[in-house]
């Protein structure tokens, strides 16, 4: 069986695709080809079922050229499903010149996966990084054989306080002299993903970099979630310092 998927967005929409990509493969054998954003491409190539990523930008920069070679990669195989997370006319155009028997929308994607008797959500598959990349990520890290915390503060303006972060690192270091603590700073997803992998606990204030924590099975702490109902501003580095078990 052969399957496509449409997948626009950044680093959190793919994330969020890739484990029920990875379901479908092993579910019911099927070879994969996958149109993204051309960033995202090393992320979906980590997924061996993947025979073929098509970059594509689905904004509305994208030229016809763009649009008709698109179009020509997703006819010429023998697709038998396809998994799209796109919107708009032209993508309803592209799937009814595709042939492609059966389609399933962003609001379909547990309609379809269900009776196959695949979990929508799974919550078992885990990243499989290339070794240099796993080496790259070490090699950033501060030297000493202590564990490994790794920070990760959101990108935009809505992050935790930076003097928040400070003083979470100057208490950890408090309590756990022999700890080596990294902030994470590439926008890079495969070398993201390889720092996550390699560290031993992360806070994060950033959801693509939450996923990931998910899917290379490293222990978390989820600021969005330890906030509750709290402004992001109220959480004191103490409530963060209980949650790593140092308070």
């Amino acid at each position: 069986m052969r399957v496509l998927f449409l997948i626009p967005g950044g680093a959190e929409a793919q994330l969020q695709a890739l484990p029920i990509a990875a379901a479908l493969a092993e579910g019911v054998s099927a070879q994969l080809q996958v149109a993204c954003p051309a960033a995202m491409a090393p992320l979906w190539k980590l997924l061996p079922a993947v025979e073929k990523v098509l970059p594509f930008g689905f904004d509305a920069s994208v030229s016809l050229a763009d649009w008709t070679n698109l179009l020509g990669c997703v006819r010429e195989p023998d697709f038998q499903a396809c998994i799209n997370l796109a919107s708009g006319w032209r993508f309803d155009l592209l799937l009814g010149l595709s042939h492609i028997p059966v389609r399933v929308s962003s609001k379909g994607l547990e309609a379809f996966l269900t009776p196959l008797g695949i979990n929508a959500k799974p919550t078992n598959y885990r990243l499989k990084l290339p070794p240099k990349a796993l080496a790259d990520a070490q090699a950033q890290f501060p030297e000493g054989n202590g564990p490994l915390l790794l920070l990760a503060p959101s990108k935009d303006n809505n992050d935790w306080p930076q003097s928040n972060w400070q003083d979470l690192q100057s208490d950890v270091q408090k309590q756990l002299p022999e700890a080596r603590i990294h902030r994470l700073s590439t926008t890079n997803i495969i070398e993201q993903a390889a720092q996550v992998a390699s560290a031993d606990v992360l806070v994060s204030n950033n959801p693509a970099v939450t996923l990931l924590a998910g899917l290379t099975g490293i222990t978390l702490v989820d600021l969005e979630h330890l906030r509750g109902e709290l402004p992001l501003s109220a959480l004191t580095p103490t409530a963060v310092l209980k949650a790593l078990g140092m308070a």
